[in-house]
């Protein structure tokens, strides 16, 4: 039987937790499952609510988290590290599930497009505190379910995926993981790129996620400036680590879309 290893970094997000772990429990299908929490060093009430999951379910949720920080790239280098599935899943801890056969369609569809190599599907992203919900139009116009980093660079912002949380990744490729991908922020585009170099990357047009965005979140909670700039570091590591066919490309968008408008910033 096919098995499964999800994935949940958390820090600070204790109001989320619960929610997100309890979707991962609910999933359903042909396959072995196992959760595996890393809260990094959290000082509010996550690591305890963790502690309750694994507890109320021990043969399916470990609680690998350390008492240090080690940021959000040796968060995720700990979890995957420790997955032992064919495929690894990502929730992260603010965001859920809301199809409790997300892990069953995305598997399927990897074991049935050898050639993949991973999935994404589409996200609801809600807005907090407002709940309003919406999707995203770069989301809803894909017409294709395999995609190429051809696909990624028709969009100005080189993100498809847009969160951890829709994605599935075969767990021989997240092996290969090239140490600069966890230099700086770990992040889905330039795990995207890299991923891309191995086959096409597959995509559900079913959205089986929520994103949250709220003023504590990895990005949302940026300045305009600190944005900017994070979105320099974050596609300097994709020209690294992308096929050079896309080199070009990637540096029109790096100057275009982030250096100078953080040069216009600046004056």
């Amino acid at each position: 039987m096919t098995r499964i290893s999800t994935i949940v970094p958390t820090y600070n997000q204790e109001g989320y937790i619960d929610a997100a772990i309890g979707s991962v429990v609910e999933q359903l299908g042909e396959f072995s499952h196992e959760i595996l929490v890393s809260s990094d060093g959290s000082t509010d009430g996550t690591r305890a609510k963790i502690q309750e999951w694994r507890k109320r379910y021990p043969m399916l949720v470990r609680d690998i988290s350390e008492e240090s920080n080690v940021g959000i790239s040796g968060n995720f280098r700990r979890l995957f590290e420790a997955a032992s599935g064919d495929f690894i899943a990502i929730l992260e801890g603010d965001d859920l599930w809301t199809d409790p056969t997300k892990l069953e369609k995305q598997k399927d569809f990897l074991l049935s497009n050898p050639d993949c190599s991973m999935v994404f599907s589409m996200i609801k992203v809600r807005q907090l505190p407002s709940g309003q919900d919406s999707f995203l139009d770069r989301q809803k116009t894909l017409t294709t379910d395999k995609l190429r980093g051809e696909d990624f660079l028709a969009d100005p912002s080189m993100n498809l995926i847009a969160n951890f949380s829709s994605c599935m990744l075969k767990t021989d490729l997240v092996r290969k993981l090239p140490d600069r991908l966890f230099r700086e922020r770990f992040n889905e585009i330039a795990m995207a790129f890299f991923f891309e170099s191995f086959g096409p990357i597959g995509f559900l047009k079913q959205a089986m996620s929520i994103y949250h965005q709220h003023a504590g979140g990895v990005w949302t909670g940026l300045s305009r400036e600190a944005q900017l700039r994070s979105g320099i570091e974050s596609r300097e590591m994709v020209l690294e680590v992308a096929d050079r066919r896309h080199a070009d490309a990637i540096r029109q968008i790096i100057e275009e879309r982030y250096r100078k408008p953080l040069e216009a910033l600046a004056k």
